[in-house]
């Protein structure tokens, strides 16, 4: 895990900064880590599992075996589960349990559940589970909906979506200093003579609650982020030189 607090200030150290020692102020630093931090996991994606290496890149992603609770829906002849709230996409297998015998779950696409459906042979069984993912439920949820119907969970081992990183703050109406607010689930005091970043005056009993998010990536993707991020901010600027230098430093971390 980073500190995205680190990060920026890492960044600032990177860039030539303004007579306030900014270079970047952190709404702006806010969207583009947002979209740094995609980039990055779409990147490894690429690659995921091509090798031990690509795989232990984002095994801080993986979820091995989550059970999902099934209900049956008679009328369609199949068994609906809710996936997790972080699913991306599955890596392996499903599984289901026939007594104590572990039964691996074919995914199929929509168009194949109805072709083998129609035929005696190939539609699903007990032994011979079939599952289709797709479809949301009126929380817009992405359901599972398994065959036959008399299963009651499946275990799936998926990827999870990253988390989106967040830097929250609050200012010194004086001194126009900021201050980085932790991630935490504890409220923050809001001192007096400072402003939060949505515009709470601070005072006696003034708290606020910090939306602060780290980064979930390790100190070896440091460099790619800064790399990325300076990209970036010399397009903002423009600066021609600066995207350049990022795109080179980029390009030799990839390489």
């Amino acid at each position: 895990m980073l500190l995205t607090s680190d990060i920026y200030q890492l960044l600032l150290d990177s860039l030539r900064a303004d007579k306030r020692g900014l270079s970047l102020e952190v709404e702006e630093f806010n969207r583009l880590i947002r979209l740094v931090n995609q980039e990055i996991f779409d990147e490894y994606l690429k690659t995921f599992e091509e090798d031990q290496d690509s795989s232990d890149d984002i095994s801080f992603l993986k979820v091995h075996d989550y059970e999902i609770t099934l209900t049956a829906l008679a009328s369609r002849r199949l068994a609906y589960g809710t996936m997790p709230s972080n699913y991306y996409r599955v890596i392996g297998k499903p599984w289901s349990l026939d007594g104590t015998t572990r039964r691996f779950v074919d995914l199929v696409t929509s168009l194949e559940d109805g072709s083998r459906e129609e035929d005696f042979l190939t539609k699903a069984t007990t032994t011979y589970p079939t599952a289709k993912i797709g479809g949301v439920d009126g929380t817009g949820n992405i359901q599972i909906k398994v065959r036959p119907q008399t299963i009651t969970a499946v275990y799936l081992s998926y990827l999870k979506t990253v988390t989106i990183p967040f830097l929250d703050y609050y200012v010194n109406n004086t001194t126009f200093v900021t201050t980085f607010i932790a991630d935490t689930d504890v409220a923050v005091s809001l001192p007096a003579g400072h402003t939060y970043r949505d515009g709470t005056l601070g005072g006696v009993g003034v708290t606020v609650n910090s939306i602060t998010v780290n980064m979930d990536w390790g100190e070896g993707d440091i460099g790619l982020i800064l790399a990325k991020l300076i990209s970036k901010v010399g397009s903002m600027l423009p600066d021609q030189g600066l995207q350049q230098t990022g795109t080179l430093e980029e390009q030799k971390i990839i390489s």
